[in-house]
């Protein structure tokens, strides 16, 4: 399985995960070309091979132009509450409908919004607003879109199929922003990574930056160390602080994930029992479309699964239940979503005991295109395989051919590449 690690050795930014994909092979015209499909201007990209503390990296940097077309400030993936200058503001869902509205690839728009859609809860839940009211300085805004789209389509472009992290390196101290004197890591930071493995050392210094946590907390399906895994490919990307006998650098390994190592298949981070937090909402005056629009938001903010289910409720009113699987640490987080994006007025929670399958997602070729087939096992036997739906009505869309075709050619060459 093809897996992108993150290395954090020295934290992470969004510039600097961007820089290290570039010194994967991601090619700065293809990634200036597809953020031009965004609705966006005023600032211009660029990259440069720098040296931190004797070790070769990539730097990747965003320049915000005045009216005048000239520089109003390089900015270094400075969260907009942390941005000094003032004046005009973007909302989350202003930015939410730019990116799911532009022309980039499904994929690439998904990465980005689920990325954009962690920065933006961490933030209204640090600061008590609704996640779609952050509000973001347009400078602030501009560097973080380019981070959060940048990245997305660097990964989309190096074909990743799963994400694990290395403990992180947060560093420490205090920071001075435009709230105050803050501790490291800043409380968005903080709240983007729980159920991460983090530890200071080396410097004291803010080492991870919001929209970094962000990128994690959206993408990686495991923290742990490195094992069972091949390299294939090792990219750095440089951040801007300069460290003596330090690399402020994101190192990157891409490369196959695989049971060589250990014997035993691949770990699974829902995969046995676990604890679950269930949340759930009698409502009788929400419209369906909104509750499309909920469970969208929902599984955006890291709910495990969400669904509805029609009841007869008192005086004989028709209604639903809305109910949410959500993970243990994400529990105050989507119970706040549900308050600001419904109708209910009070929930009910409740611990339950979860078994999961083993999964992984395997690569198919087939004459239309690449699909991924998610593969359920237990005890190192397969109980069932599936085309991922998104990838087949994707292809099916462009290629102009019906959806069950392109299913049943994925699954008859994941068939042949079984036996």
């Amino acid at each position: 399985m093809r897996t992108l690690y993150f290395d954090c050795f020295s934290g992470i930014s969004g510039d600097m995960t961007i820089g290290a994909l570039l010194d994967l092979g991601l090619d700065l015209e293809y990634l200036k070309a597809e953020l031009q499909k965004l609705p966006l201007d005023g600032y211009r990209i660029r990259s440069s091979r720098v040296v931190r503390a004797n070790l070769s990296a990539m730097k990747f940097d965003v320049d915000v132009l005045g009216d005048n077309g000239g520089d109003i400030g390089q900015t270094q993936d400075e969260h907009t509450h942390n941005h000094p200058h003032k004046g005009v503001h973007r909302r989350a869902s202003e930015i939410l409908n730019m990116i799911r509205e532009s022309a980039l690839n499904p994929n690439s728009k998904r990465i980005a919004s689920a990325i954009f859609m962690k920065l933006a809860v961490s933030e209204g839940n640090v600061h008590h607003v609704a996640p779609e009211d952050v509000e973001f300085h347009e400078v602030g805004a501009v560097d973080s879109i380019v981070d959060t789209v940048g990245s997305a389509i660097g990964m989309d472009a190096l074909g990743i199929e799963r994400f694990v992290c290395s403990p992180i390196n947060v560093g420490g101290g205090f920071i001075h922003c435009q709230h105050g004197v803050y501790p490291v890591p800043v409380p968005a930071t903080a709240d983007l990574l729980r159920g991460a493995s983090i530890y200071s050392k080396h410097v004291s210094s803010e080492l991870v930056t919001p929209t970094g946590a962000a990128i994690l907390a959206a993408m990686v399906n495991d923290f742990r160390p490195i094992q069972g895994f091949s390299v294939d490919r090792i990219g750095y990307g440089a951040g801007t602080k300069q460290f003596q006998n330090f690399p402020n650098c994101l190192r990157l390994m891409v490369g196959e994930e695989s049971t060589v190592a250990t014997g035993a298949p691949l770990p699974s981070s829902d995969a046995g029992f676990s604890d679950i937090m269930v949340i759930e909402a009698n409502i009788d005056d929400m419209t369906p479309q909104n509750f499309a629009y909920v469970t969208e938001r929902l599984l955006d903010a890291g709910a495990l699964d969400v669904c509805t289910i029609p009841v007869q409720m008192k005086k004989g009113r028709s209604g639903f239940i809305l109910q949410v699987l959500s993970p243990m640490n994400r529990c105050d987080v989507l119970s706040s979503l549900i308050f600001s994006e419904t109708t209910s007025i009070g929930l009910r929670q409740y611990v339950a005991k979860r078994s999961a399958l083993e999964r992984e997602m395997v690569p198919v070729e087939t004459r239309y295109g690449r699909v991924m087939i998610k593969v359920s096992s237990q005890a190192g036997r397969i109980v069932s395989s599936t085309p991922e739906y998104e990838d087949c009505a994707r292809i099916a869309r462009e290629k102009n051919v019906p959806l069950k075709e392109v299913q049943a050619l994925a699954m008859k060459a994941y068939i042949e590449l079984s036996q």
